[in-house]
């Protein structure tokens, strides 16, 4: 029985030895599913292209400094169009008692409510001039005017 059992011993490993080094293998190679943040977010090789020249809104408020806020309330954003310059940077604050998705160009955030999401990147790098939509869902979105450099 003894020799049996040493038989038995040397299969279950001659079998499992490949297996287990394949395993190890792969463990090494295997890259994390970790969500990328902004920072770690590629930027697009070609900017993202506007869906107007001109916006839809008819007045935009401008901002001087280097953000540009955008407060999302329950009816409509405010402003409901903001014209930026390419040096400027987006913030943007959820100012209701749901969660939304917020998006524009290559970023997206899942933005709680109460919360701000911040794109650190200068709209100039990831947009074309003209009128983007901030998307936002379920409702209610801004329009982004980027100038001419």
């Amino acid at each position: 029985m003894t020799k049996r059992n040493s038989m038995l011993s040397v299969l279950v490993a001659v079998l499992l030895l490949p297996l287990v080094a394949c395993v190890q293998t792969v463990a090494e190679f295997t890259p994390s599913i970790a969500a990328p943040t902004v920072g770690e977010t590629a930027l697009p090789h070609t900017l993202a292209t506007p869906y107007a020249q001109e916006p839809a809104a008819g007045i935009c408020a401008s901002f001087e400094g280097d953000v540009v806020t955008i407060t999302l309330n329950a009816d409509i954003p405010d402003p409901r169009c903001a014209k930026v310059r390419p040096e400027q940077t987006l913030k943007v604050i959820n100012n209701t008692v749901s969660p939304l998705t917020v998006s524009i160009g290559p970023f997206k955030s899942a933005l709680l409510a109460a919360n701000e999401f911040s794109v650190d990147v200068p709209f100039g790098d990831y947009l074309q001039p003209g009128v983007h939509q901030l998307q936002v869902s379920p409702c209610c979105g801004a329009e982004i005017w980027l100038e001419e450099k």
